[in-house]
């Protein structure tokens, strides 16, 4: 057989282990995983001597501007997440329109099919009123559906009464719902108690921001999973390493729930927040670094389950004002393309993260959660030839100007960083070489989630 790839003399990252071997690749797919190449030919050689053969990254969580160009799009969102090793993401449904209609869905598959260069799974949404808009949405491969349990300013919130009858709704089909879990009633009294004082400046925004609002949104979730046993539970963006002490309580009472968190909760902290300002800014807040800490020996043992960048971009006006102007910045980071970065630094040079646990926290529970496994995630047969090479010697300098972002601004500028993406792979085409990105958007391709 004639394959198209064979990648050797490298380190293939599986989600059990890190083995020598070497990896054949033919029509998109991977083929083999063999001991010995050496009478093996391909039309494309890749020599990957003391690197790491890595799944593709999954971002389960990723704003890509649908309908805001000014902000983002599936092209520069796409571009950015191959950059960074991510071969798949999952965009949410705040878009504009917003993602609560079939019509509004399958308008979004087609702008994913025409102007990505990386893969691209679509959230529903789970919002009062549009209950009934789940079911033709869950037939054409979105099944999962995102809530916001506290106000938010283009998506609508979702009270406790719809939330649980949503819930009940995707049990009943096999999907997973996914929550914002912040206690509205608690920030909002807070930041009008702020306001009256005039207090509007970043110590304002994190004191109105307290963690026990996160903690209380996450068990009251809890509870409502247990009400609809048969709906996955998910958690977006954790800040709170108190609510991975519930999740691993829910697990045990057998509760269907999964978390993830974000570069920002694992790489930044507050005072990185006073430094940089509105770029930095995002909800929940960036914590204190001893809670920094605390939440990566969740991550380190296993009971978070995966990362995600909620990647939020917003123009410069909206993100640089005046620091007692604080809540005129808008909330959200750029974080796509830096996601990865973040993770090799701060948990595998830092923090002695394992290999394998790395490729489940960032590729393979994501796919197993959001039903995009066994064709992503991992490196098996007959799994998508989507992978990048990792060089753990390499540095680069972040510099939000060579980011591919339409705004480009990053919390994580003028960073140095260990760990060197060096390729990336999608279905077995090459789409950053290291330097740049050399596919052309419509390579990639939506794909349906296959949870129930």
């Amino acid at each position: 057989m004639n394959y198209d790839i064979l990648i050797k003399n490298g380190y293939l990252v599986l989600p059990t282990a890190v083995i020598k071997a070497d990896m054949l690749v033919k029509e998109g797919k991977i083929c083999g995983i063999v001991e010995n190449s050496d009478n093996i030919e391909a039309k494309e050689v890749i020599d990957a001597k003391g690197r790491y053969v890595m799944p593709g990254a999954i971002d389960p969580h990723v704003h890509a501007g649908h309908g805001e160009p000014h902000r983002e799009t599936f092209t520069t969102a796409s571009m950015s997440a191959a950059a960074g090793g991510v071969t798949t993401f999952i965009d949410m449904p705040l878009s504009q329109p917003s993602t609560l209609t079939i019509e509004a869905y399958n308008d979004k598959i087609d702008e994913v099919n025409n102007k990505s260069v990386v893969d691209i799974a679509l959230y529903g949404g789970l919002v009062d009123g549009y209950l009934d808009k789940i079911p033709a949405i869950h037939r054409a491969g979105g099944q999962a559906y995102k809530a916001f349990m506290c106000r938010c300013p283009n998506f609508h919130m979702t009270e406790d009464g719809p939330l649980l009858e949503g819930m009940e709704l995707v049990a009943d089909l096999g999907g997973v719902v996914t929550v914002h879990a912040e206690n509205d009633t608690l920030i909002y009294h807070l930041k009008e108690k702020f306001k009256k004082q005039g207090k509007n400046d970043i110590e304002a925004f994190i004191e109105s921001h307290p963690l026990y609002a996160e903690l209380e949104a996450i068990q009251r979730f809890i509870f409502l999973a247990g009400l609809a046993p048969g709906a996955g539970a998910h958690i977006a963006h954790m800040s709170v390493p108190e609510g991975a002490e519930e999740v691993k309580y829910a697990r045990a009472e057998g509760i269907d729930i999964s978390v993830e968190t974000c570069p920002q909760y694992l790489g930044l902290n507050t005072d990185i927040l006073f430094e940089k300002g509105g770029i930095a800014k995002c909800d929940p807040p960036a914590r204190p670094q001893e809670v920094v800490d605390y939440l990566w020996e969740y991550v380190l043992d296993g009971t978070i389950d995966m990362i995600a960048s909620d990647h939020s971009p917003h123009p410069f006006e909206k993100k640089v004002v005046p620091l007692d102007e604080f809540d005129k910045a808008n909330n959200g980071c750029n974080g796509l393309q830096t996601m990865i970065p973040v993770i090799i630094d701060e948990g595998i040079i830092k923090r002695d993260m394992s290999l394998p646990l790395f490729a489940r926290f960032t590729a393979y529970n994501a796919a197993r959660r959001f039903g995009l496994y066994p064709e992503k995630g991992a490196l098996e047969i007959g799994a998508d030839a989507d992978f990048y090479i990792l060089n753990l010697d390499g540095q680069w300098l972040c510099k939000a100007e060579d980011l591919y972002y339409t705004n480009k601004h990053s919390a994580f500028d003028g960073r140095l960083f260990n760990g060197k993406i060096e390729t990336t792979y999608v279905r077995g085409v090459k789409v950053f070489d290291g330097e740049q990105i050399v596919a052309e958007p419509g390579h990639g391709k939506f794909v349906k989630m296959n949870i129930g």
